[in-house]
C-alpha cells in the first residue's frame, strides 16, 4: 500500500476536489458559450475521472513543466469550448493538424470568439495558484502510485466509450485517452486492410448492398439546366416540419426558407442523409457519386488534386455532353485544394473567394457573406442563361460556416432593430444567447437564398432547371437536447425542384431514405445521360425503393462513429477501430425520430466491418504518363 500513499494524503484529496471543481467551472462556461447541456449523470462520471487525471498532474509538476500544463490546459479549454459551440463535439486530437493551415487560421481562429482564449488561460492560471495555496504535508510522497493510477483510469476511460468526444465526454479524460488513437492512426489503415485481405472473401462483399448502384435511364429529349446549392453547416433538422416530423428541438428555424422552397415547387425529403462531417468528404460524395473518405485524414480530393488517383464525376460527364460546367464557391479554392481537384471532377469554370476581391469588396476571413454571394451568383447566372449552351452551376456559400460572417449591413441592422425606443441596448441584448450567431448566419443565409431564388424564377430561369438544395455537410445539427444519439451529425437536407416541363410524381417519396451519393445518379437521370454511369453508386431519386432496401456506409469524423444502416431498420453503430459496436432499430419512414437502442449482436462481422469501410476508400490509380 505503500506505492499508492500518495492517494490517501489530505494534499492530494483537496487538490483532486480543486480541481473537480475547477472542471465543473470549465463545464459550466461550456453551457453558457455553446448552449449545450450533456446527459448530467454521464457528466459527472467523466469529469470525476477527468479530476483524478488533474489532479495528479498538478501534484507532479513544478516550474517549466507546470507553465507548460497552464499554457496547453488553458488552449486545450479554448479549443474544446469553440468546438462544442460550433460542431457539438469536443475536439479530435488527430485533427489538430489543420489548425496550421494559414486559411483555417485567418478564417476560425482569428475573430472575435477567440476572445474566449484569454479566459481560458486565466481560469488555467487561477487553478495554478489556488493549488499553490494548499499546504502540502512534509515529505509529499506516493507520485509513482499516483502515476501509475492515472494511467490506468486513463486507460479505462478511454475504452469505455465508442466515441472520445461526445458533450458529455471530460475535457482531460478525453484529451489524454485520445493519444494512443492519435498515434496509432498512420498505421491503423494499413493494419485493416491486411485483416481484410487476409480473412474477408470477396463474396461477401459483393453480397452485400453498400455499393449499390441504380438509376432509371429515361429517354430525355430536351436535358435542362442543373442548378446544385450546396448551402455550408444546413440541416434539414432546422425546417420545422422535419424536426417536428421527427420530434426534434433545434436551435436555428428556417420556416421562411421552407415556406419559399414549398412554394417554388420544391419536394424535401424527410429522411435526407449526410455522409460524415467536414467539406471535402460532403462534397466529393455530392459529386463523384462515391463515397467519400472515412478514415481520419481525408485524402480522396487531394490524391485526385496530386494526380494520385482517378475519378469519374457527374460535372465531367455532363461537360462530355455539351453542358457548361461551373463550379462558384465562396471561400479561397486553395483550401481543400479545391482549385486543383475541381477541374479534374469535369468543371470549366471554376471562381472561389478571389473574384469577389475588387475594390469594393475586400475578402476577409472565409469569403464574402452570403447577402454579397447571392447577389453576385444571381448576376452571374442571368449572363450564363444567356447562353445557348446547357449549362450546370454548383454553389457553395460561406457565411453558414463559423465564425458565421452576416456582413456590416446586416450587423447594423440587427444593432438597430435590437434597440429600445430610447436608442439604447437591453442587458439581454448586449450578452448574446447561446448559438446566436450560428442563429444569425443561418437567418441571413435564408433571406439571401429566397431572394436569389425568387430572382430567379421571376426572369424564368427555374422554368427549365433541375434545382437541387443540399448541403456539404450538416453542421453537426446542433440541437438543444444534443447528446450522442447515432447519426446526430447525419441529419441531411435534400430538397429538389423539377424542371416545369417535368413532375414530381416521377420521384421518390419524400419519406425514402435519400443521401448525397443519391444526387449525381439523380442528375445524370434527369438529364439523360445515366446509361453509363462507371462506378457511381447511390440511388437516383427517379427509382423508387418498392421493398428492395439497401445498405448505407456514414461516419462522424468529429466523434470518430462509424455507422452501417440498413434502410429495412437497422442500424450498427461503431468505434473507430469498428472495436465497439451497438445495434439500434428504426421505422425505415421516420429514421431520425425512432431510433432505439437493442440488445442484438452486430449484424456484421469486425472483418467484414473492416472490409467494407476499406473498400469505400479505394480509388482508382492514376495512369502513368
Amino acid at each position: 500500500m505503500a506505492f499508492f500513499s500518495g492517494l490517501m494524503t489530505r494534499h492530494f484529496c483537496k487538490t483532486m476536489l480543486l480541481a473537480f471543481c475547477w472542471l465543473v467551472a470549465v463545464r459550466a462556461s461550456y453551457v453558457l458559450q455553446s448552449g449545450v447541456w450533456p446527459d448530467t449523470s454521464a457528466m459527472i462520471a467523466s469529469d470525476l475521472a477527468g479530476a483524478f487525471i488533474l489532479a495528479v498532474l498538478l501534484t507532479v509538476t513544478t516550474g517549466v513543466f507546470r507553465a507548460i500544463l497552464v499554457i496547453v490546459l488553458g488552449c486545450a479549454a479554448f479549443v474544446a469550448g469553440m468546438h462544442l459551440t460550433v460542431h457539438g463535439t469536443l475536439f479530435q486530437l488527430s485533427l489538430i493538424g489543420k489548425s496550421v493551415d494559414p486559411t483555417f487560421v485567418t478564417g476560425s481562429l482569428i475573430n472575435v470568439h477567440s476572445l474566449w482564449l484569454p479566459i481560458y488561460i486565466f481560469l488555467a492560471w487561477l487553478l495554478h495558484r489556488l493549488h499553490r495555496s494548499i499546504k502540502p504535508e512534509t515529505p509529499l510522497a506516493g507520485h509513482s502510485g499516483q502515476v501509475v493510477l492515472a494511467v490506468l483510469v486513463t486507460v479505462v476511460y478511454g475504452i469505455s466509450f465508442q466515441s472520445l468526444t461526445t458533450p458529455a465526454n471530460n475535457l482531460v479524460a478525453s484529451f489524454f485517452s485520445q493519444i494512443p488513437g492519435a498515434l496509432i492512426a498512420p498505421v491503423s489503415t494499413k493494419l485493416l486492410t491486411v485483416t481484410e485481405s487476409a480473412t474477408t472473401p470477396k463474396e461477401t462483399l459483393e453480397g452485400a448492398s453498400f455499393f449499390r448502384h441504380q438509376v432509371a435511364t429515361p429517354n430525355v429529349e430536351e436535358p435542362p439546366n442543373v442548378l446544385l446549392i450546396m448551402v455550408e453547416g444546413l440541416s434539414g433538422g432546422y425546417f420545422p416540419s422535419l424536426s417536428d416530423y421527427h420530434e426534434l428541438d433545434p436551435t436555428v428555424e428556417l420556416a421562411n426558407l421552407e415556406t419559399n422552397l414549398r412554394r417554388h415547387g420544391f419536394r424535401i425529403y424527410r429522411n435526407a442523409l449526410s455522409m460524415d462531417r467536414q467539406t471535402n468528404r460532403g462534397t466529393f460524395a455530392i459529386l463523384c457519386g462515391e463515397y467519400p473518405d472515412f478514415r481520419r485524414q481525408s485524402r480522396k480530393m487531394v490524391d485526385v488534386a496530386e494526380d494520385r488517383a482517378e475519378v469519374d464525376c457527374m460535372p465531367g460527364r455532363l461537360k462530355e455532353h455539351g453542358y457548361h460546367t461551373a463550379y462558384w464557391q465562396a471561400a479561397p479554392l486553395d483550401y481543400m485544394q479545391k482549385g486543383e481537384f475541381m477541374p479534374k471532377a469535369g468543371f470549366i469554370d471554376v471562381t472561389g473567394a478571389g473574384i469577389f476581391n475588387g475594390p469594393e469588396d475586400e475578402v476577409e476571413g472565409w469569403g464574402p457573406p452570403d447577402p454579397v454571394y447571392f447577389d453576385n451568383i444571381a448576376q452571374r447566372l442571368r449572363q450564363l442563361d444567356s447562353q445557348t449552351s446547357p449549362w450546370l452551376v454548383t454553389l457553395l456559400n460561406v457565411g453558414t460556416h463559423h465564425p458565421f460572417n452576416i456582413g456590416e449591413k446586416r450587423e447594423e441592422q440587427e444593432e438597430r432593430e435590437k434597440q429600445d425606443s430610447d436608442g439604447k441596448l437591453d442587458a439581454e441584448d448586449i450578452t448574446p444567447e447561446p448559438q446566436e450567431a450560428r442563429r444569425m448566419a443561418m437567418k441571413t443565409m435564408e433571406e439571401s437564398l429566397n431572394r436569389f431564388l425568387n430572382g430567379l424564377a421571376s426572369d424564368g430561369i427555374l422554368d427549365d432547371t433541375l434545382v437541387i438544395v443540399t448541403s456539404d455537410e450538416s453542421g453537426g445539427f446542433i440541437r438543444k437536447d444534443h447528446e450522442s444519439i447515432p447519426l446526430n451529425s447525419n441529419v441531411g437536407v435534400l430538397a429538389l425542384r423539377p424542371p416545369d416541363r417535368d413532375s414530381l410524381e416521377r420521384y421518390a417519396d419524400r419519406d425514402q431514405i435519400v443521401a448525397q451519393i443519391d444526387i449525381p445518379p439523380t442528375i445524370l437521370d434527369v438529364t439523360g445521360f445515366s446509361k453509363k454511369a462507371g462506378d457511381m453508386i447511390g440511388r437516383s431519386l427517379l427509382v423508387r425503393q418498392q421493398g428492395n432496401p439497401r445498405n448505407l456506409l456514414l461516419a462522424d469524423t468529429y466523434t470518430g462513429l462509424k455507422y452501417f444502416l440498413r434502410e429495412s431498420g437497422q442500424l450498427l453503430s461503431c468505434s473507430e477501430l469498428m472495436t465497439n459496436c451497438s445495434s439500434w432499430r428504426f421505422e425505415p419512414e421516420r429514421l431520425f425520430g425512432t431510433l432505439e437502442q437493442t440488445d442484438a449482436e452486430p449484424f456484421l462481422t469486425f472483418e467484414e466491418r473492416t472490409a467494407l469501410f476499406n473498400r469505400a476508400a479505394r480509388m482508382k490509380p492514376a495512369e502513368t504518363p
